[in-house]
């Protein structure tokens, strides 16, 4: 099907000046060519008239856990089959607020992406980590109580048993674990590099996984063509991951210069979510003491992390560590904007949800499972995922903010919304 979408100005995710008065044109799921030429619409199925609004990419959130939507100490009250159902509902979700694609950064989601794939359910594209691999009382142990055990038949934990986290100790329990997640397809591997405030039993200084197993996983990820990133947030851990290969850090909000510089020379990319702690989202997924005190370290940094980034020059994407329920997901993920806005400014800071992500992708080698297209940009040879916006978030990307300026949202070419 030929689809033409005129009437528009076009962020292509990459340059800040739009291209005015121009026409998208799409074969099937393909952008075939972008151009400022009248076009004629008889020889297209379908003609949308975008009403001066701007086209910019589908956007990326690099880091989301579609099966996790309950708080962490709730968790273990959850049947594999509400995990699956939440997770399905998260998915359709994030794609009405304008997200075509993410990078799963951890859970529940062979079944989910299969069926996004397949047309059954609706929801983006997902680039799947599948199992986080954490070490033995690690951030990614998330067993609901000291009283619950690890014996020969497995976790006792339901959390546990779903397979979305998953602990390993020792360099051949690590290889074993990356390569049970490619096998499921994963298209990159997360592990859990240092504490965390949602667990219960790490502390967040802790240093997770030795030199010689982050290595092991590192090389096991690297021979299928891929990479690994990994959960962190002090510099300790920051240097030992960037040491060991590691090529993503989520989170590392306790950043400081000297690891900034490490980070700079390694070309690593950093993920880190700013909404939750400007604007104190993190407090709710606090559920004790221990978590708040972890809370309230973190935040204080957030600022300052903020500072050495743009000092720096640092390549970020953006990532809000989507979890929680629903009516969370709601309010939090289209807030992020408003934070990125006031860290990067509204151009680069839709760059990190546009065009940056392209060029992350592309470290998944050919683990992409999404090889045929382009993502984060507007060019030929583009997926044809494309939001129409009213007004240009490249210059105030507050406009993302609220979900009510996306007057249009396509995926592979099949349009979601139009309220234009």
């Amino acid at each position: 099907m030929k689809q033409l979408i005129t009437n528009i100005q076009v962020f292509d995710g990459t340059h800040e000046p739009l291209i005015e008065h121009a026409s998208i044109i799409i074969d099937n799921n393909i952008i075939t060519e972008i151009t400022q030429e009248n076009v004629s619409r008889d020889q297209f199925d379908t003609v949308t008239d975008g009403r001066l609004s701007t086209a910019i990419p589908g956007l990326t959130d690099c880091h989301v856990h579609f099966s996790i939507s309950k708080a962490p100490g709730q968790l273990d009250a959850m049947r594999i089959d509400e995990t699956a159902i939440r997770a399905a509902k998260n998915a359709e979700a994030t794609l009405y607020r304008g997200f075509t694609t993410v990078r799963d950064a951890g859970s529940l989601v062979f079944g989910l992406k299969k069926s996004i794939d397949e047309g059954y359910v609706d929801g983006p594209r997902i680039f799947p980590s599948h199992g986080i691999i954490s070490q033995t009382s690690g951030h990614g142990d998330s067993r609901g109580s000291q009283a619950q055990g690890k014996t020969v038949f497995g976790h006792d934990s339901p959390t546990m048993k779903t397979g979305a986290f998953i602990t390993a100790d020792g360099v051949p329990e690590v290889l074993h674990a990356v390569r049970e997640q490619l096998f499921l397809g994963a298209s990159q591997i997360k592990i859990m590099a240092g504490g965390g405030i949602g667990s219960l039993y790490d502390p967040l200084e802790s240093l997770q996984f030795t030199p010689e197993e982050m290595r092991a996983a590192v090389q096991a990820a690297a021979d299928f063509g891929t990479y690994v990133f990994a959960h962190l947030y002090t510099p300790q851990q920051m240097q030992r991951a960037a040491e060991a290969g590691v090529q993503c850090f989520e989170h590392g909000t306790l950043l400081d210069k000297e690891t900034a510089q490490i980070i700079k020379n390694k070309n690593i990319w950093l993920c880190p979510q700013f909404a939750l702690f400007f604007d104190n989202f993190v407090s709710d997924v606090v559920t004790s003491p221990t978590q708040d005190r972890k809370r309230l370290l973190v935040q204080k940094a957030a600022y300052t992390q903020a500072e050495i980034i743009n000092e720096f020059d640092l390549p970020t994407v953006f990532g809000t560590d989507l979890a929680m329920t629903k009516e969370w997901c709601d309010r939090y993920q289209p807030a992020e904007f408003r934070s990125k806005k006031k860290v990067h400014g509204s151009f680069k800071g839709l760059l990190t949800a546009t065009g940056n992500v392209q060029e992350l992708f592309k470290l998944c080698g050919y683990r992409n499972p999404y090889p045929d297209g382009k993502i984060g940009v507007l060019e030929a040879g583009s997926f044809a995922d494309i939001l129409l916006i009213k007004g240009n978030p490249a210059a105030d990307l507050d406009l993302l903010s609220d979900i009510n300026n996306i007057k249009m949202i396509m995926k592979d070419g099949k349009i979601y919304k139009n309220t234009l």
